[in-house]
């Protein structure tokens, strides 16, 4: 049987190929900054994305419109730049367990490259699926279209929505806040600090001390209160903003897909373009409420105050992403109409019995 090179899996392969010898290359452009081994494997990290690019254009085979051949070129080509970026940084970092950010961030690229591809491989089949006619009957479940599609959910899915969604939330903050996982605490303080110093010329670095429960702090070389140091503000896992990330990731993962297959078609996508986008504006949004807290402090606001109140402020991003939400996965608004209208059914068939059986 003759073997394609561009079905879906084999370039999935090709491509993960290409993400793994750029995370490698980029942690070698770290290591010997500036030295002539440095630019080579810049050069050869370069040649990867154009060697990615080829690879996509073979896959298309020309069968993509121009919009969504450059859409695959681009999203693969952000996930490349994104392994590099991380594969850079490992080298930089003082965490003991840096390489951990490798470990933990280079399988969930390679996934995503999967469900990228998966997109546009059903784009380039131009897959669609027909219903047949009696099948929403035959299922003898409620059906609520939206947007000229069907939504069906099983029990079993609204269950794993309202059981799955905290327990893989608590389950996601449980494994960051684990002490092996402290690089994503250097990347956050870090960054911070960065543009602190950057915007505002102030005196701050980050601390390193392995002991105990804070291992990052921010520390201030300037500025008092009253006449008394500033000091230090330590630095925990509920400061990443990885909480709020983690209840978004419950609710996408589990919400329920539709039994209509044309209405599920690209439900992985919808949903692995939803995680990204709300965890990086959760993000953004937690970085900006830490340079604002701190600066406020360094003018001589009590943190007490300050660290409540801005909090409590960024916590109506979430208003956004539940937007992005019905945007990109109705299914999540729509499976909680879905549940009343079970819940509804049930009384009704209480109240009449002969009726609820017709």
């Amino acid at each position: 049987m003759k073997l394609n090179f561009f079905h879906k899996y084999s370039v999935w392969v090709e491509l993960s190929v290409v993400l793994i010898l750029g995370f490698i290359f980029s942690i070698y452009i770290a290591i010997f900054s500036l030295e002539l081994t440095s630019i080579l494997f810049l050069v050869l990290t370069i040649l990867l994305f154009v060697a990615q690019a080829f690879i996509l254009l073979g896959f298309s085979k020309g069968k993509l419109e121009k919009k969504k051949k450059f859409g695959l070129i681009l999203y693969h080509s952000l996930n490349l730049l994104f392994i590099d970026v991380i594969g850079y940084s490992i080298p930089l970092m003082e965490s003991n367990y840096n390489f951990n950010a490798g470990v933990v961030m280079v399988p969930l690229i390679l996934i995503l490259g999967l469900i990228i591809t998966d997109k546009y491989d059903k784009d380039i089949k131009n897959i669609h699926y027909v219903s047949k006619p009696d099948e929403d009957k035959e299922r003898n479940k409620p059906v609520i279209e939206f947007n000229e599609k069907k939504y069906i959910f099983s029990t079993n899915s609204l269950i794993i929505l309202a059981i799955g969604t905290p327990l893989l939330a608590i389950g996601i903050y449980f494994f960051f806040d684990n002490k092996a996982q402290y690089w994503l605490h250097e990347i956050v303080v870090k960054q911070t600090v960065y543009f602190l110093n950057l915007l505002f010329n102030m005196d701050v670095s980050a601390s390193y001390f392995p002991v105990g429960k804070y291992y990052w702090s921010f520390k201030f070389l300037s500025g008092n209160i009253n006449g008394d140091p500033l000091g230090s503000i330590y630095f925990e896992t509920f400061c990443t903003g990885i909480q709020a990330i983690c209840v978004f990731a419950g609710i996408i993962i589990c919400t329920p897909h539709s039994q209509d297959k044309n209405t599920n078609r690209d439900i992985i996508w919808r949903k692995a373009k939803a995680l990204v986008v709300s965890s990086f504006i959760f993000y953004v949004v937690n970085i900006i409420r830490m340079i604002i807290q701190i600066e406020l402090y360094y003018l001589g606001y009590p943190w007490e105050s300050i660290h409540v109140s801005i909090s409590a402020a960024s916590s109506f991003i979430a208003a956004i992403i539940i937007l992005l939400l019905h945007k990109w996965i109705p299914e999540f608004i729509i499976s909680i109409i879905y549940i009343g209208t079970l819940i509804n059914r049930k009384f009704k068939k209480l109240k009449n019995p002969k009726k609820g059986l017709i």
